[in-house]
């Protein structure tokens, strides 16, 4: 319940970092059939958050093995085929010289030689699998910067690393699932996060790039937490106020929190009932303004769960913590 609407927030924040303009709801609306979102957000850049989402999951469920340069190289060909930068070899590492912030000696900062990546990225592999040198998270730390300054890959590389974050703090038995977004923070502090990566390869300025990654991922930690409290305890509410209805009206009433926009073809499916039964209990829940319908048509109707989706999108500062 609670994994689905996170990893959907991380993909949002992450892809907005490289300059998308997608909305939480663009997405679950264009994951609902919808072609386009509400933001005027282009397809390929639904298809861009969509891939995100896609490779957060394969990451979660190809992690059994461990993290390695395969893996990375998986998840990389699903966050970028057929999204902008897929003909940068998706998948591959770079065989040629890549810039940061302009180009030659324009440039904010230059990446190591293609020719060196494999070697870099080999070493870089074998300090995750063996559990590097410090305590995990500052281990993490360390990998983020190592990974973003080799910048293995044409394109993707910040997607990529931000993802690896998610990754490694679940291989690391630091979280039992992907609830933390580390994007949100640093799309909060953009300018400072680029900054601080920049510290460290011109002034050797580890601790202060430690510090805020640290800050950044106790921030986060609590964001989640707040969310998550608030969810539960909405699903409390809507499980004791459902409890004596129809079941198919209380299990749906529970499948709109991993599923926070449907149609009804969608709510059948969740519910492996007919579509008459399914559609009546959409409109049961939409009596009570649990779900709402946000078309305005009379077919192809997409609902919402309006305080689902509410929790999920509240500003930081509205959260209530325990």
């Amino acid at each position: 319940m609670l994994i689905s609407p996170f990893i959907y927030k991380e993909a949002v924040v992450s892809s907005e970092i490289e300059g998308t303009r997608v909305t939480l709801s663009d997405v679950y609306e264009y994951e609902a059939g919808r072609k386009s979102g509400a933001s005027g957000a282009s397809r390929n850049e639904l298809k861009e958050v969509h891939n995100y989402v896609r490779a957060v999951f394969q990451g979660i469920d190809e992690l059994e093995g461990g993290i390695d340069n395969d893996l990375v190289r998986r998840l990389h060909d699903t966050l970028m085929t057929g999204v902008r930068g897929g003909e940068k070899r998706p998948g591959e590492f770079r065989d040629t010289q890549v810039y940061i912030g302009g180009r030659g000696d324009g440039a904010r900062f230059v990446p190591p030689p293609s020719s060196t990546v494999p070697y870099a990225m080999q070493n870089l592999e074998t300090y995750i699998r063996t559990g590097g040198s410090y305590q995990p998270l500052i281990d993490i730390g360390l990998v983020h910067y190592q990974f973003e300054t080799i910048h293995p890959f044409r394109d993707g590389n910040g997607r990529m690393g931000r993802l690896l974050i998610m990754l490694m703090m679940c291989d690391d038995e630091l979280l039992p699932e992907s609830y933390l977004y580390p994007s949100s923070y640093f799309n909060r502090n953009r300018d400072e996060y680029t900054d601080r990566l920049l510290a460290v390869s011109r002034d050797n300025a580890w601790e202060e790039w430690l510090t805020f990654f640290l800050r950044g991922i106790s921030q986060q930690a609590k964001e989640a937490f707040g969310r998550a409290s608030e969810l539960l305890d909405l699903r409390d509410e809507y499980r004791d106020r459902y409890q004596d209805e129809a079941n198919s009206v209380s299990q749906l009433s529970m499948e709109i929190f991993t599923k926070p926009y449907l149609t009804v073809n969608e709510a059948q499916e969740l519910l492996g009932m007919t579509y008459r039964t399914a559609n009546n209990a959409v409109s049961r829940l939409q009596e009570d303004d649990v779900l709402e319908e946000i078309t305005g048509q009379r077919r192809n109707r997409v609902f919402r769960a309006r305080e689902v989706f509410e929790i999920i999108q509240k500003p930081v500062e509205e959260l209530q913590y325990r």
